[in-house]
């Protein structure tokens, strides 16, 4: 009974085990289910493993392929590239700047006097470097006829400040200039104008009829003069070929002057200088001139706020004679040329800049404030370009007052993002052995900066401590700069462009509206120097500047330069 009873439960508990009901055989089921997939499911998954295996092994194959394909082209290539690609700077050139600039010796043939008097209290604020070719003779003589020329600073800018302080109100609610309003305008100031003249030519010439007819005495008659723009309607009169006819020497002794005679009486034949100016003096008739002449003399005397420079190398062939003997000549009659002893050429622009340096650090170091790096194609608007700085140098005098600290001042027309140019035929060429970045550092446009002096020392010591580049702006403000110490950060100025200015009329606009106008050629400085000079000119592009600086504040364009920095290298 008691067996019978352990079979039953040995029984029982073995087909409780394996019954279908069993939770662990059911567990087992499911385990055998997971575990072993059916061979239909086991070939389906080995099936999709290959094809991502083969094809992860044939585009690793294509990728070494093409490495293996592309590094014997690239050296097939780089072998076949001539060694003095760019021209005087091969790879087996010495590119220690040192070795050509020569710091510790005098390097300049010849150079100008009194440009930075070390001995004057006064520094002067601006000094302007041209750095000009050789042969653009026609060039700097515009340039010292134009905006070089420091009387016509003097005027042009009283007429810059003049229109400046008329619009200085302006508060941007509306436009000062339309060009449909400012043509009815010129139009009917142009027919009043012409009126005006006949108006007044007629009776002039019917009194001239009638005084031939009555051949009376003029003597008495009142003058009559016509106005500055009524030149236009007189007849042509030419000096030379009146005088010519004349046989007679003519006698001044009888003309009656409060002056002088010529010469003083008692002093015709000894012309001594010192004499004739003390009977002048004496002269109680001058007495109340005398105070006149002193102020012009004062005025006369008052330091320069800019002084001109042209920096020159020597020219390409060495038997070019004539070409040197005209700068000699240059050079003794306007006093206003340093030349260094390099070859003067593109790819030497570099070296003439460290040479601007060199002679500025050595010559200037503490008697000049700013200086303008630019060259022989540029308009220089030179009132915009002092008002600048001026605004510049009092920030900075009021936030540094007290102290000791040092300007290190850098602006111009800001570059960023620019990529090497490796197309051999290209202008701005730069092969891999002369620059191997990918991206330039920011810099300024060669065609215009502006420094401060301790700047100018600081990019000279970093530029003796670089190896040459060819690129003069790239390497002065951005390479040198970025190893200057301090380090120097190249900023931004709208007031530089180095845009071509274009034609006669937007680019006396665009001269007004900026410090520096790219690309003009002589005869198009004497134009823009005309054209500024002109008061209703000037009024007409301040108009414009104004009108265009309340479009720039428009949402839609503030949006739309947001945009376009971002889609673009701008900076």
């Amino acid at each position: 009974m008691g067996d019978d009873c352990q079979y039953y439960d040995s029984r029982s508990y073995n087909s409780l085990r394996d019954s279908d009901d069993s939770p662990t055989l059911s567990n087992r089921h499911e385990y055998r289910r997971v575990a072993y997939p059916t061979k239909k499911e086991e070939r389906q998954r080995r099936s999709t493993f290959s094809v991502l295996a083969k094809f992860f092994i044939f585009c690793t194959g294509m990728i070494v392929f093409c490495v293996l394909m592309y590094i014997p082209v690239y050296n097939k290539a780089s072998n076949q590239l001539t060694k003095d690609l760019v021209v005087g700077w091969s790879k087996q050139t010495n590119r220690d700047t040192k070795v050509y600039v020569q710091p510790n010796n005098v390097t300049a043939i010849q150079e100008p006097r009194n440009i930075c008097n070390k001995h004057k209290q006064n520094k002067l604020f601006l000094l302007i470097v041209v750095c000009s070719s050789t042969i653009n003779f026609d060039s700097r003589m515009a340039i010292r006829e134009t905006w070089g020329n420091y009387k016509k600073y003097l005027t042009m800018s009283k007429l810059y400040h003049a229109v400046k302080e008329k619009y200085k109100n302006y508060n941007y609610s509306y436009d000062l200039y339309s060009e449909t309003a400012d043509f009815i305008n010129v139009t009917s100031y142009r027919s009043k104008r012409d009126i005006s003249s006949f108006s007044q030519l007629l009776p002039e010439l019917a009194k001239a009829l009638q005084d031939n007819l009555v051949k009376d005495k003029t003597e008495n008659v009142p003058e009559k003069r016509f106005e500055d723009d009524d030149n236009s309607m007189l007849p042509e009169f030419d000096m030379n070929q009146e005088l010519g006819d004349q046989t007679e020497i003519p006698n001044y002794d009888y003309y009656d002057s409060n002056v002088m005679k010529i010469p003083p009486k008692g002093y015709e034949d000894n012309p001594d200088l010192e004499k004739v100016l003390n009977l002048l003096r004496k002269d109680k008739n001058l007495k109340e001139n005398l105070p006149k002449i002193k102020e012009e003399d004062e005025v006369g005397n008052i330091d320069p706020e800019y002084k001109v420079v042209f920096l020159l190398g020597l020219p390409g062939n060495d038997n070019d004679s004539a070409i040197q003997n005209k700068i000699l000549e240059e050079s003794e009659r306007y006093g206003d040329v340093i030349q260094e002893g390099f070859i003067d050429s593109y790819n030497n622009l570099t070296l003439k800049s460290i040479m601007m340096l060199k002679w500025i650090t050595n010559n200037c170091n503490d008697s000049v404030r700013y200086i303008l790096k630019t060259d022989d194609d540029m308009y220089i608007n030179v009132p915009n370009l002092i008002d600048n700085l001026r605004n510049r140098s009092r920030d900075f005098d009021n936030k540094t007052r007290g102290t000791r600290a040092k300007e290190y001042m850098l602006i111009g027309d800001l570059i960023c993002g620019a990529r090497p140019v490796l197309d051999s035929s290209n202008k701005w060429y730069s092969p891999r052995y002369m620059y191997g970045g990918r991206v330039y550092p920011k810099y300024l446009s060669g065609t215009g900066y502006a420094l401060s002096s301790h700047v100018a020392r600081a990019l000279y010591d970093a530029a003796l401590r670089t190896n040459y580049f060819h690129l003069e702006d790239i390497f002065i403000t951005g390479m040198c700069a970025g190893r200057a110490r301090p380090r120097i950060v190249p900023r931004d100025d709208p007031t530089f462009s180095y845009q071509a200015a274009g034609g006669p009329a937007p680019a006396a606009c665009g001269a007004h509206a900026r410090a520096t106008a790219h690309r003009v050629p002589p005869h198009t400085m004497r134009l823009l120097t005309r054209l500024l000079a002109d008061k209703r000119m000037l009024d007409k592009c301040e108009r414009m500047r104004l009108t265009k600086m309340k479009q720039e504040q428009h949402r839609l364009y503030v949006l739309y330069r947001f945009l376009r920095l971002l889609v673009s290298n701008e900076c």
